[in-house]
């Protein structure tokens, strides 16, 4: 079961980095962003593959194009982890710590920015992944249970 995540990971990084390489021939026509977050093809889909462990999150770019993003998710720590994507004109690592949602140690997802999805809580040794539809702009990864963000569980992503 594990060597099938790894397989999934490097094939998504495969895909990343052709994609990559393709994008950078000046000479080939822009691709128009998808509009529909639940149906790219298969060619105008972008893979992003994010590592969750204690203390980080590891997404391999900081950066694409816009459109249709599936983040291919895995939670390779040894506790429960989540991943939320949020739009925000903040760095990542510049949220005020209080409270969210009644616990404490949490960043407040309303003020610091919009939630544009969220795997939810993720047990060690899984993978989700979810597809977002995303405009150009700044956007940070977090991870928002209790204590998690200030231990580092953030990381900034640039969608252009």
């Amino acid at each position: 079961m594990a060597a099938g995540r790894w397989l999934i990971a490097i094939l998504a990084s495969v895909m990343l980095v052709m994609s990559a390489c393709s994008e950078s021939n000046p000479q080939a026509a822009p691709k128009p962003p998808s509009r529909a977050a639940n149906s790219p093809s298969s060619a105008e889909q972008k893979v992003v593959a994010v590592n969750l462990q204690q203390w980080s999150i590891t997404p391999t770019t900081t950066s694409v194009p816009a459109g249709a993003i599936t983040f291919s998710v895995t939670n390779a720590g040894t506790i429960p982890h989540e991943f939320v994507v949020l739009s925000t004109d903040t760095l990542a690592a510049d949220f005020p710590i209080g409270s969210f949602e009644g616990e404490p140690n949490r960043i407040d997802e309303d003020k610091v920015g919009t939630n544009v999805g969220e795997t939810g809580d993720m047990q060690p040794n899984t993978t989700k992944s979810i597809t977002i539809d995303l405009n150009p702009g700044h956007y940070a990864f977090v991870c928002n249970l209790p204590a998690h963000y200030g231990l580092g569980m953030r990381v900034d992503f640039t969608v252009t």
